[in-house]
This record gives C-alpha cells, structure tokens and sequence, in this order.
C-alpha cells in the first residue's frame, strides 16, 4: 500500500482534490450563473425605467417580473402584493372587517345585492338595490368590485363613509358605518331540500370549513336529513386540510383520502381516516362542474374512488397540484407548488398545462366531453380515469342563456333592478314567484326602460324570465339564500342529483356488505 501510494501520490492528490473541490466550483459556477442572470435582470429593468417612453412604477414592474418567472414553473405558482395576500388570509381565516354587505359592479355603479343579516350596513338602514356612488369621497366611477372592496374593508371600528343612491330620491343619502368582523363562511348554503333531502353548499375550503361542515350535518339531521346534495360548484379550492377534515367526516375508518408526492416523484406522505372512525352512512351525492378544482376534487375524488357517493355535473378543472404559502416580509406571500396529490386510487388529475397558459385557462367546453388518461379501478371496481380533471358518474350539460338574456340580465341588470322597482312599489311575499301579472308589469317597465323586449324574444324566453325575476325578488327582499332556493327547484344538476341518490344509497350498502364479509372471507382461508 504504501509502495503504491508513493507512486501515485500526484494522482490520488488531484483525485481529492477533485473531490472536494468538485462540488464547490459547482456551486460557485451556479452562483456566478444566477449572479449573471440577476445583473441582466437589473439591467434591463434600469434600461426600461430609462428608455421606455411611459415608464412603469418599480413596485408594478418588479410585481411583473416575479410573476413571470413563476408561471415558467406551472399555472398556480403565484405572488400576492401586500392587499392580495391579507384578502387570501381573510378568506382563509373566514372573518375579515367590513360594512357587512354583497356587492356587485354594475354600469350604474357598485350596488349593494344584499345587505348581510345584522351587520353594520343592514342596521344603519342600507338596502338592497342602492348604488354606491361614492366612498370616503371617493367616486365609484368605473370602480370594479375588488377596487370597492378594498376600499370598504379596514381595522376593526374605523369608519367608512359611503354615499349611496336610491331609487325614487333625488339626492344621495349618506352613511357612516363602523366596520366590524364579517364572517365569511364556506358554507354559503344549508338547508333541506325536501323532508329527507339536505342540500350543503360549499364556496370555499378555509380553515373554518370543516367545523361548518359539521356542524352544518347536525343541524341538517335534527329537521329530518337522511340523504345529502353536496354542491361544490364552482369551488375553486383553499386550504388542503379543510378537505381532510370534511373526508374523515365522509368516509370509514382507515380509508386513504389523499397522497402527496414531492416535485422530485419519489417522497410520498399519505393521509388516512382514523382506525376508529365511524362512517355515517347516509347516501350522498357531489355536484361539480369546470369551476371546481383543487380541494373540491379532493374531497369528490375521494368520495368516488371509496364508492362513497355519486357524482354528477360537469368535469372539474383538473388542479393536482398543491401550493404551500410561504410568507415573504410579513405582508406578502408566494403560493409554490411543492407537491403533486393523487386520489385514493393513484389518480393523478392535472390537466396538462404543457401546451400554453392559455389553453389551460381557457379549456374549451366540450358539449360530449370523453374522459381521457389513464384508467384506474375504485373500491368496487368502476373505472375511473385521471388526467383530466374528475369526470362525473352522470355528465350534465353546461347550461347558457342566450344573446337575448344575456342583454337583460348582465348588461342592463334588469332583473335586478326591475326586483328592486317591485318591491319598492308592490312589494314581496316569502317564496313568491312572478306570474302574469308581475311579468306584464316587468314588460311594461321594460319599455320604460328603454329596452328592446320583441313579441318572439317574449314568447322565447317567457319561462326563463319568469324564473330569474322570481330569483332576484327574492334576493332583494330576503335575502340571496331565499332567492337560491327558487333557484334550486328547477336546476337540473340537482334535480339529477335526487334522483340518482337510490342509486348512491345501493352503491353505499353494497360497499358495506363488502367491508362486512372480508374478515369472514380471510378466516375461512386461514
């Protein structure tokens, strides 16, 4: 050994040498790498702050350049300014400090849809169908939603002024509302369908969600609930244990709900219901559609893979990957994709995103959309496929208005204000609908109006009309959950939902059976 070493003692120091300093002048060949990058980066932005015949703010630039560099990782890797993210720690935190009011951009202004029942704006008297002209001085015109939002939302018991105007006064009244907490539930909607039918609406995934959830069952089952409507329509995700929470309540005990696997492929954290969990079996059904995505398709994921429940609606978004939010500075925020999640049944149901942002925001709506991707088997055996979002047990089509109500509903908001005239001047029953003589009087407003209502676009859409004025009606004189339950009655998601829950409840009992007989199956063999 030590003849050898002293003949090759050149060659084994240049092999340590190599060794040890291998990695370092990798290193430092990446930090002069990103070094390099970082000065062109800052030069360029010198030059366009310089050159650029309408230079933009550093602060609007730099939000720009981040954001940039994010969407070259994936479609939701994404950074909040210090106002986006305390508004996304607000919807998680589900309270935030406000007037307490629904609010819409309209062409005549921001209008209040809904006061919110008991807050600060209900109790100094604003109504539903006033159009907020001005704030703090401020005028709302050309104003978005956001912009009002933002500008009505502030610390706890500070004053907002706002100047509101109303139909049949000349002069604006004015308000001065302390802001107070606001809660912001998940759960928008609970209530029974009918006498054995609850139906629970979940908006988003907070950190209060899976409390509401809960809470929202009990109270569903002491009026008679023997069956559930889950709608997470248009749901567009939140935080991930809020979905864990809602399937621990869903599912048997020691079933998987969902794995997690690093950007590498190779770590993999796996979440499971408790060994002692109970399972509630009352049949179940989950309403989604193109807008549900990333929590949402946890939970109906789930749900379908163990057999728990049926699906029905249209595909979801296809949203597998996970983001965790990392504080920047105390008031920003970076929302990075760190993981991939599978269902229960290895699913993975990322769209693919390869082919351009703009495919993948704008997916186009296929009237007969086929599942695509690879195929996987649930509990009992159904196929499933990933890939491509969750397809439903029972795909329905997406319904649009036409041209025609279109017009009427958001461009002139006349169902709306044509609600607030009716009320004001008629006013409104709990649970009325409009019938002929409501809808001669809407015709006969409508030319007041100024608006193009033909004899053949009437007859066309008399039904339809009918429909949306009792909805609005509702949601001006009661509030947007009586006008959602007018909804309800001829939605045929939900129509489709009840009927196909015999066939949830058949699906639930045979898993069931099946649990049952496996440990009896195993001694028999033993």
């Amino acid at each position: 050994m030590a003849r050898f070493i002293k003949r090759n003692w050149m060659w084994l120091v240049l092999t340590a040498t190599i060794a040890v300093a291998g990695p370092l002048l990798a290193r430092s060949s990446g930090e002069t790498a990103r070094q390099r990058s970082l000065d062109t980066l800052t030069e360029i932005m010198d030059l366009v702050q310089k050159q650029s015949p309408e230079p933009p703010p550093p602060r609007q630039l730099t939000h720009a350049t981040i954001q940039g560099m994010l969407h070259t990782l994936d479609p939701h890797s994404n950074y909040m300014d210090e106002s986006e993210f305390r508004l996304l720690r607000e919807e998680q935190k589900g309270s935030f400090f406000g007037i307490g009011a629904i609010i819409q951009q309209h062409d005549q202004g921001i209008a209040i849809i809904s006061p919110m029942k008991g807050g600060p704006a209900e109790r100094l008297g604003v109504r539903s169908g006033d159009i907020i002209k001005e704030i703090d001085g401020t005028s709302t015109e050309g104003m978005t939603s956001n912009a009002a939002l933002q500008k009505l939302r502030g610390e706890k018991g500070t004053l907002v002024e706002i100047a509101v105007q109303r139909a049949g006064i000349a002069e604006f009244l004015r308000f001065s509302i302390p802001r107070a907490e606001v809660p912001t539930n998940s759960v928008y909607y609970s209530f029974m369908l009918n006498p054995t039918t609850g139906f629970i609406l979940i908006k988003d995934f907070g950190e209060t969600t899976a409390d509401e959830f809960e809470r929202a069952v009990a109270t569903l089952k002491k009026q008679g609930m023997k069956q559930l409507i889950l709608d997470l329509r248009s749901n567009g995700g939140g935080v991930l244990d809020a979905a864990i929470g809602i399937c621990r309540q869903l599912l048997g005990p020691d079933q998987l709900i969902v794995s997690q696997k690093g950007r590498d492929g190779r770590e993999e954290n796996q979440t499971r219901t408790s060994k002692g969990a109970q399972l509630d079996p009352f049949p179940l059904a989950i309403l989604i559609n193109r807008g549900s995505a990333s929590a949402s398709e946890i939970v109906t994921g789930a749900v379908q893979d163990h057999d728990r429940g049926l699906v029905v609606g249209q595909t979801s978004w296809g949203k597998g990957l996970v983001q965790s939010v990392l504080t920047i500075s105390r008031s920003r925020g970076l929302a990075l994709t760190t993981a991939r999640y599978y269902t229960p049944s290895g699913r993975s149901i990322q769209r693919d995103y390869t082919h351009g942002l703009d495919d993948y925001y704008n997916p186009e709506d296929e009237k007969d959309a086929k599942p695509q991707g690879p195929a996987f088997k649930t509990d009992l055996g159904r196929t499933v496929y990933g890939g491509g979002g969750i397809n439903p047990d029972y795909p329905m089509p997406t319904l649009r208005f036409n041209e025609f109500m279109v017009d009427l509903r958001f461009r002139h908001q006349a169902f709306f204000r044509f609600a607030v005239h009716e009320k004001e001047h008629f006013g409104i029953k709990p649970g009325q609908h409009a019938d002929e003589v409501i809808m001669a009087r809407f015709r006969a407003w409508a030319l007041e109006q100024k608006l193009t209502v033909g004899d053949k676009d009437w007859d066309a859409n008399l039904a339809s009309m009918q429909e949306q004025i009792s909805i609005e009606m509702q949601n001006v004189a009661y509030g947007i959950e009586a006008g959602f339950k007018i909804q309800c009655e001829k939605d045929p998601v939900i129509l489709k939902a009840l009927e196909i829950l015999p066939e949830a409840d058949a699906l639930l009992q045979k898993k069931q059976l099946l649990q049952r007989s496996a440990p009896a199956t195993v001694a028999t063999l033993r």
